[in-house]
């Protein structure tokens, strides 16, 4: 009897261990890596690595390999009551949002184990699964988790009595703290009402930066080109009372902008200011807005969050400067040969250039800003018996002076030359050259005093 019973259990442990090595090793190899598991309970994830191409951390690359292979099951549903179709309505997130939800998600795996690794040859084979029922409990409580520290920077971004940018911040980290379970409704109680927490931040945060107001103290700016434009004073206010310590940005299309504030200061003001008009276009804009950059950094590390805040706009105004260019009187002495000839065509090509300019030539020098002479002579080259072709030469001088009589451009070309069937066609050739001149050369440096460095 008990020699029967012996080889009864002999038999049972051959046949035992016959079948585990039928169900799971195939050669020595594990049924796993010939076939990709599926199951209804766990979520699963396969990994490899070729240790020749990693040969110091190939068991932790296939470890990672398998935990992405893992984590790609987990797909991430976005609730219509979520915060991203808010703002994806306006803003047109969609792509940024699932995919940073998805790594989020991947960053946040846990509880999962270690069910096999197998190495053959240069591949290391990792082997990963996750309990389905875990994985919801987990991140049911880790939501819970979440929505509660949420509300704590939620609360402390509604009291009356929080600075400015505390407000700010505590807004960007009540989201901040959500990101992972942004695609969830995340429906809660906040002060005594069921919301959905992410669109209850958001819609509590345009409130709050609406009440932000910019207004321009500097009215009607005026300024010449090739002057500047010292102090523009803007105020800013919140709710209606002004507020210290706010950041702006300035910017143009064609001003160069030079901040002299940093901050609004107790009074609220903010100060900027143009070294130089530069452009002769009649209105020209500077964009105010507040910098909340330096904030939103300290609130998040997350650039999709911060990209999510900076997407909400805020107040901004453009402050209008209205150039002008100086009136111009124009006057000339233009003689041939050293004698006064009553010609005007110097002048006449001045005043015509300044005008294509964008200038301002005028007939009345009692209404002039700037006046401009022109000094103009003919002299003749050699002259020999026999000769066929005559040369004159001409001199130019042009000056321009303020009111004050101060010089402010001068500029001198000799020598433009003339050459012609005698001397007098000569001449007029010279003053032909003096006007190209004038057209290439000296509106074009007139201007520029103006309107560079």
């Amino acid at each position: 009897m008990n020699k029967l019973i012996l080889i009864l259990a002999s038999l049972f442990i051959f046949s035992c261990h016959s079948s585990k090595q039928t169900n799971q090793l195939d050669d020595g190899i594990p049924f796993w890596v010939k076939e990709y598991p599926v199951s209804d309970s766990h979520y699963v994830g396969v990994g490899i690595a070729d240790r020749s191409t990693h040969p110091q951390d190939y068991i932790q690359v296939a470890q990672q390999n398998a935990l992405q292979n893992l984590s790609s099951q987990i797909k991430v549903n976005i609730s219509s009551q979520s915060v991203f179709l808010q703002i994806d309505r306006e803003y047109g997130y969609e792509e940024d949002f699932k995919s940073n939800i998805q790594v989020k998600a991947n960053q946040m795996l846990e509880g999962y184990e270690l069910v096999g690794t197998f190495t053959q040859q240069n591949e290391h084979w990792v082997y990963y699964r996750l309990s389905k029922q875990l994985y919801q409990e987990t991140r049911k409580a880790r939501i819970q988790e979440a929505i509660e520290e949420s509300k704590y920077f939620l609360n402390k971004a509604i009291l009356y009595y929080t600075p400015a940018k505390e407000k700010y911040i505590y807004f960007v980290r009540a989201l901040d703290v959500l990101e992972p379970f942004l695609s969830e409704p995340l429906k809660t109680q906040f002060e005594r009402e069921n919301v959905f927490l992410g669109n209850e931040i958001i819609s509590r945060f345009r409130s709050y930066v609406d009440d932000y107001q910019i207004f321009c103290q500097s009215k009607n700016i005026n300024a010449m080109i090739g002057n500047s434009v010292d102090k523009i004073k803007l105020k800013v206010q919140l709710k209606g009372n002004r507020v210290s310590d706010i950041p702006l940005i300035t910017s143009s299309n064609l001003l160069e902008i030079k901040d002299i504030s940093q901050n609004t200061d107790t009074n609220g003001i903010f100060i900027t200011s143009v070294p130089k008009i530069t452009n002769v276009e009649n209105i020209q804009k500077i964009e105010v807005g507040i910098n909340f950059q330096t904030w939103l950094d300290e609130g998040s590390d997350s650039n999709f969050i911060k990209n999510l805040f900076k997407g909400i706009k805020t107040h901004q105004i453009n402050v209008p400067i209205y150039v002008y260019t100086p009136k111009i009187y124009v006057q000339s002495e233009e003689k041939h040969f050293g004698k006064n000839n009553n010609s005007s065509v110097l002048r006449y090509a001045v005043e015509s250039n300044l005008s294509k300019m964008g200038f301002s030539p005028i007939g009345n020098k009692n209404d002039a800003q700037i006046f401009l002479e022109i000094k103009a002579d003919t002299r003749k080259g050699l002259e020999k018996k026999g000769q066929k072709m005559f040369t004159t030469f001409l001199d130019m001088n042009v000056q321009a002076k303020d009111l004050n009589d101060r010089v402010i451009f001068s500029k001198n070309i000799n020598k433009i030359k003339g050459i012609q069937l005698d001397f007098q066609k000569a001449n007029n050739e010279s003053y032909q050259q003096a006007i190209k001149k004038i057209e290439n050369t000296v509106i074009p440096d007139f201007i520029n005093s103006f309107v560079k460095e």
